[in-house]
């Protein structure tokens, strides 16, 4: 397999899949943007991080009911887009991109799988 694709994200949690809405923007996370199903992804929060493989991904409009649920959905009922926005800004400052760094129209959301290690 190729080399992995790190994203400065937290490890998704659920069972065999799992989904996380992922910023882009014209410099940040590009190489998931180009990737393709079967890629393999390094999740990095903090001084853990975990591999995954992509199984499929699609551009949701940030302003939209899709993206309200879809947060709500995989971060928990308090989520909002302002939070996110924040976590957002605060990613893109430390990779040195600046605050403004991400994409505020659209998002990134991924399915992932674990890893079979036979």
């Amino acid at each position: 397999m190729a080399k992995p694709i790190n994203i400065l994200h937290p490890i998704p949690k659920g069972g065999k899949t799992a989904f996380a809405i992922i910023p882009i923007g014209m410099y940040l996370n590009r190489p998931l943007q180009d990737a393709a199903p079967n890629s393999e992804i390094c999740f990095w929060q903090e001084w853990r991080h975990e591999k995954r493989v992509l199984v499929r991904k699609c551009k949701v409009a940030v302003n939209s009911p899709v993206f309200t649920f879809l947060a709500k959905s995989i971060y928990g009922e308090r989520m909002t887009i302002a939070k996110l926005f924040e976590q957002w800004e605060a990613e893109c400052i430390n990779e040195g991109i600046g605050s403004t760094g991400f994409s505020r129209d659209e998002a990134l959301v991924v399915e992932v799988e674990n890893i079979n290690e036979d």
